[in-house]
């Protein structure tokens, strides 16, 4: 084989393998990127899910803010609501030691509290403007065993106390609002409620 021909196939030889080792390389390199495309894709994805994880947290915790927020302002609302009641039962009831109602019902008052006292002498206690009807209301009982006491500083109404201290029954009127008010509460709520009076303007 003359020389010229040795050296032609030695670079058919030599093209073909770089063009092998290129084409190769070129395989190599696609995969490598499409790795890399892949990789990124991956951590992009990861990203944004930490990304929306921390959002949600972010909502969630704004949210139970805004619950609290709304549940404290309700709550505030419902206290300045019974506040409010409250007040206006206390002067309704100061107001109504002279309340021919009140004062007509005083005799049936009094027989009732006498009756949870065993018999034997009592004493009555009550504010000065109450004492005339509660003098009637004793001489219609015949119960000439039981004393009468003004008590300027009484609230209105009266207590009744029998004198060996066995038993003693108090038919104040704010002792009675006391005992009552978580039911007066509830039904000022339920009431309120209704109309749209707690924790905004009444719909009526």
């Amino acid at each position: 084989m003359a020389m010229e021909e040795l050296i032609a196939a030695l670079e058919r030889e030599a093209s073909v393998e770089a063009e092998t080792k290129l084409e190769r390389a070129r395989r190599e390199a696609a995969e490598l990127l499409a790795a890399c495309r892949e990789e990124l894709t991956l951590r992009m994805e990861d990203d944004l899910e930490r990304r929306e994880q921390v959002l949600r947290a972010q909502m969630a915790l704004a949210a139970g803010r805004a619950r609290r927020a709304g549940r404290s302002e309700v709550l505030r609302a419902r206290d300045a609501l019974l506040g409010r009641v409250r007040m206006a039962a206390q002067e309704h009831i100061a107001g109504l030691e002279t309340d021919p109602d009140y004062l007509v019902g005083l005799a049936e008052e009094l027989r009732e509290a006498l009756g949870f006292l065993a018999e034997g002498p009592a004493e009555v206690r009550c504010r000065p403007a109450l004492v005339a009807p509660l003098v009637e209301a004793l001489e219609d009982l015949k119960r000439g065993d039981v004393q009468l006491r003004e008590e300027p500083s009484l609230e209105t109404g009266f207590v009744v106390r029998a004198l060996d201290g066995h038993a003693e029954v108090d038919a104040r009127l704010g002792a009675r609002l006391e005992r009552m008010w978580p039911e007066l509460a509830l039904l000022a709520l339920a009431t309120a409620a209704e109309r749209g009076w707690v924790g905004g303007a009444a719909r009526e």
